[in-house]
Order: structure tokens, then sequence, then C-alpha cells
């Protein structure tokens, strides 16, 4: 009985440890893009994950759910875009207190997850597998610590090349000190393998066998 009920509301659960988690994170933790210890970094994939769970098993076979995929654009458009744009073309051009670290808190903390979790609940709701979702959630985590994003930022804006990447903290806490361009191609092509493995898992089948969905 206990079971059951677990496994009937495993998403509101999941759901529930997720906004919790985010709570300490928003409130509590620093924004900032330097990384003071692996365990912060930890905690905010852990409750991401919870977040994914949340999604991956939301129940997708109500009548009218795609109404649920309209509330993302209610929050894009009525709070990350308007904070996005204020300290991109007020906060820090006025050179306010805190600004740049403040936006960058809201691109890696809420602009890039709430993408990835509209993409997994638009997914699920059109019927997609909860374990498909938990593979398009974690594959964006990987592409995004991956380093991926460090060497294409050169790439695609006319900017030269520095002879290290002061700014990537989720690289240096890796290899022990901050990456040149190299290193970051070579560091985000290591990740290529994991990506392919994480896609092979055969996730649906394990969460049938335990009778999760």
């Amino acid at each position: 009985m206990i079971k059951k009920l677990v496994v009937k509301f495993l998403w509101l659960i999941c759901g529930f440890i997720g906004l919790i988690g985010f709570v300490i994170i928003w409130v509590f933790m620093p924004h900032k893009s330097e990384i003071d210890s692996v365990w912060q970094v930890l905690f905010k994939i852990i409750m991401f994950l919870f977040v994914t769970l949340a999604i991956s098993f939301f129940p997708n076979k109500f009548k009218h759910r795609y109404l649920l995929l309209i509330f993302p654009a209610f929050i894009f458009l009525g709070y990350l875009i308007p904070r996005i744009t204020y300290f991109a073309y007020v906060a820090i051009p006025q050179h306010l207190p805190n600004a740049e670290m403040e936006l960058y808190t809201l691109i890696w903390v809420l602009i890039f997850p709430s993408i990835l979790i509209s993409i997994c609940l638009a997914y699920r709701l059109g019927g997609g597998t909860p374990g498909n979702c938990i593979k398009i959630s974690l594959s964006g985590i990987i592409v995004l610590f991956s380093g991926f994003l460090d060497f294409m930022w050169f790439i695609i804006n006319p900017v030269e090349i520095p002879g290290t990447l002061q700014y990537a903290n989720h690289i240096k806490i890796v290899i022990g000190h901050y990456p040149s361009f190299t290193e970051t191609l070579i560091f985000s092509a290591a990740h290529l393998p994991i990506l392919v493995c994480l896609l092979l898992l055969p996730l649906d089948k394990w969460i049938k066998m335990k009778n999760l969905a």
C-alpha cells in the first residue's frame, strides 16, 4: 500500500524536494561564478535531478494537459526575461553592486535549467517516456559542464582567444587550474563518451522493471 502511494506520487515527492532545494540555493547560497566547494555544485545538480524526476514521472494522460505548457511563457516573460534584461541594460551599465554576479546566477541557476525543464515537460506531456525525459535533462547538464559553451563563446564571437579561460571555474575544480583553449576542447570532447553511454542506457526498461511507470 505504501509502495503504491510512493509510486503514484513519486513525481510530487521529487518536486517538493526539488522546490525546497531551489529555495536553499536561491536564498542561502552565494550568487557568484566562483565555486567555493564541489559540494555546492553537486547539491545544485542533485536538486535539479529531483525536479527532472518530478517532470519525468508527471502524469501525462489527463485531458487538456497541453495547457500546462502556457505556464513557461508566463515565467519567462513575467520574470526571467525582465530580470535578465534589467541587469544587462540597467544594472551593469550603471555599475550597480553585484550586478554581474546576479546576471550570471540568473542565467545558470534559472534560465538554462528552466529551458531544460520546459523541454522535458513538453516531451512528457506529449506522451514521452520517463526514461527519455531523464536522458534529455541529463544530456543538457553534461553539455553544460563539458566546456562546450566555454570554447564556442570564442568561436562565434569576434573576440581574441586568451591564453587561459579565467572564468571556467567548473573546469578548474576538476583539473586543478584554469584551462587553456586547447585544454577546454579536450575536456569537452572527453564528455562525448559519457553522453553516448547515457543515451544508450535502457532507463525506461529499468523503470518498468521497478514498476515506477
